[in-house]
């Protein structure tokens, strides 16, 4: 894992310096993706500690592309942490190619 350090106010060009190592971390994390309607939902596991990257990735998203809504879900009793990527017509798209989602969908 990566520790950054989150700098506030977020500036769009500190988020974009901030990016590239933590999304190493999450895309390096990922177990599986499923493909929903607007989007997808990346599945990381049980593991706890990928929950501060993920919540790190969020506040980075949310500045870097403000158009995604972002979900995080941990399930109770030590289930499974997902993150749910959704927004506008044409995000299935971006985050395929922008996170490179291919190789975990057939």
């Amino acid at each position: 894992m990566v520790e950054i350090f989150i700098k506030y106010p977020l500036t769009l060009e500190t988020a974009q310096e901030l990016r590239e190592p933590v999304l190493a971390v999450i895309l390096d994390a990922i177990k599986s993706v499923t493909a929903g309607e607007d989007g997808f939902t990346l599945n990381f596991g049980r593991e706890s500690r990928i929950i501060h990257s993920v919540s790190q990735m969020i506040e980075i998203e949310r500045v870097v592309n403000p158009f995604l809504r972002m979900s995080l879900v941990v399930e109770s009793n030590q289930g499974p942490i997902k993150l749910e990527l959704t927004g506008p017509t044409g995000t299935k798209d971006f985050l395929i190619s922008e996170f490179g989602l291919k190789r975990w969908l057939s």
